[in-house]
């Protein structure tokens, strides 16, 4: 029998001063019908109050790096967002059992970084890369990245189900709304619910077979100096431009006396995540991924 789905969450401000989700959140829930559909329920949460209010990207962790198993179920950690993260595990999930609150997630974020219209997923889900297929089909600018930064382990919010993605929009600053990535954004979620909609009623046209992404890689750090400083900039060619194919000899950096420095590897590779804010505290720069067509 095939299975159905029953409810889905759509989450935003899991990062607090990412407005996108935060302010699309506000807007499906003044307006509860342009997420309603007949077939399920869809579950609408702001992820992070307290850094929302704030409009800072978490109190004392990242809740989008909260959500792994061992972290799920440690005891002994007392942080703010391990807190949060379990409740919203037990609200959502919980994390592993065989029939958990909800079917999928939705996770919205927004990047500093030229992402334009990004769908990440980090599971191996049939019905997810279904509907990523479909997203792609109906608005095909967008771009589908595989992570495997963490596959053992999973610890973004949408891991709590086997089944779910993020929404990657950018450029956005931080703590900045922007109207025509917003109006996109939810342009998005509308036609994943009308996936949705359709798979359970049995309209879908078609079973999708294959689908383009980028595949991760290995996330690249800043040069650095032997106290960990940084020494080096992205380079003005790169900047902005995520996506672009890099080959050997291609500048990656710019010290700040001038010098570049170039790719050295004989391998071509795209650059995702370029000079994202946030990433500078986890210590990258860029995510280097390869183009490639995938199965499903």
């Amino acid at each position: 029998m095939k299975r159905k789905i029953r409810k889905i969450a759509i989450t935003g401000g899991t990062h607090g001063n990412e407005l996108t989700g935060v302010f699309l959140i506000n807007k499906f829930k003044n307006n509860p019908k342009l997420v309603k559909r007949d077939s399920f329920k869809t579950i609408l949460m702001h992820a992070n109050p307290k850094a929302i209010k704030k409009c800072t990207r978490y109190i004392d962790k990242d809740l989008n790096r909260s959500f792994a198993k061992k972290d799920l179920f440690n005891t002994e950690v007392y942080q703010y967002e391990d807190i949060l993260a379990k409740t919203i595990n037990v609200k959502l999930g919980p994390r592993g059992a065989k029939k958990t609150n909800v079917d999928f997630i939705i996770d919205l974020h927004s990047t500093t970084s030229n992402m334009g219209l990004s769908i990440v997923i980090d599971n191996n889900s049939k019905l997810t890369w279904q509907a990523a297929a479909y997203l792609k089909e109906k608005v095909p600018k967008i771009n589908i990245f595989r992570w495997r930064g963490d596959l053992e382990d999973a610890s973004f919010v949408n891991s709590i189900t086997k089944d779910g993605f993020a929404i990657e929009v950018g450029a956005v600053p931080q703590g900045v709304l922007r109207a025509d990535l917003f109006f996109e954004t939810e342009k998005l979620i509308s036609h994943i619910l009308d996936f949705f909609e359709k798979s359970n009623c049995g309209k879908l046209k078609r079973k999708y077979k294959e689908i383009d992404i980028y595949d991760h890689i290995k996330l690249l750090d800043f040069p650095r100096d032997k106290k960990n400083n940084i020494t080096a900039m992205i380079h003005p060619n790169l900047q902005d431009n995520d996506y672009t194919k890099i080959q050997k000899n291609d500048p990656l950096f710019i010290t700040l006396e001038g010098k570049i420095i170039s790719y050295d590897e004989e391998k071509d590779v795209y650059a995702l995540f370029v000079n994202e804010a946030a990433y500078y505290e986890k210590g990258f720069a860029m995510c280097l991924a390869e183009k490639k067509s995938i199965k499903l």
